[in-house]
């Protein structure tokens, strides 16, 4: 009855559509009805974590797979729709998807251009694909790279620095000149 109220026992809650029908039984739903109004669920995108030249014929991406629950962390888990479904394909399995372009997004045609790369969690993810093609460069004799500092920060180390021995072996290589890192959640470090 009362709008407000709802509205922060909705973002509050966070339910989805099923725990509103089970919260509100007094709601009856045709099945057609509900199909005809949910929405369909709209793609993913996921930006590219390989060089083509380093890995021809393959297309790597890195995913975090959500899972988080409401109510301040004592209600429900809920799950990531598409991250949760990825995490649960088997070798062999079909996954439809689509590369979409980011012509502008791209290493400077001149090897030898300094870049700045700043990529935290995920968001990794183009700039692995940088250093790859760098590190492709340097196995096939091209020569002299530019500087290129990433920096590169996540909560905790242990669990988030998921290419960290890939970013040490770049660096050791000289596909990376530095590697700079800010954890936010480091034990006994305030955030």
């Amino acid at each position: 009855q009362d709008a407000r109220l709802y509205e922060d026992w909705k973002w509050f809650r966070c339910p989805t559509l099923l725990e509103v029908l089970l919260e509100f039984p007094s709601v009856a739903l045709p099945a057609s009805l509900l199909l005809a109004q949910l929405p369909l669920l709209q793609p993913r995108y996921y930006s590219v974590s390989s060089a083509p030249a380093r890995s021809p014929g393959q297309i790597h991406l890195t995913v975090a797979v959500l899972t988080y629950a409401s109510e301040d962390g004592r209600g429900p888990l809920h799950y990531g729709v598409c991250s949760t479904w990825l995490a649960r394909l088997r070798p062999g399995d079909t996954v439809p998807a689509f590369v979409r372009g980011a012509p502008s997004f791209r290493l400077p045609q001149a090897p030898d251009t300094p870049c700045i790369l700043v990529g935290p969690g995920t968001g990794v993810a183009p700039f692995r694909s940088f250093w790859q093609q760098r590190l492709h460069l340097l196995e096939a004799g091209g020569g002299p790279l530019g500087p290129m500092v990433l920096v590169f920060g996540c909560r905790a180390p242990a669990l988030d620095h998921i290419y960290r021995h890939e970013m040490e072996e770049a660096q050791e290589r000289g596909a990376l000149s530095c590697v700079l890192t800010a954890f936010s959640r480091e034990p006994g470090a305030p955030r």
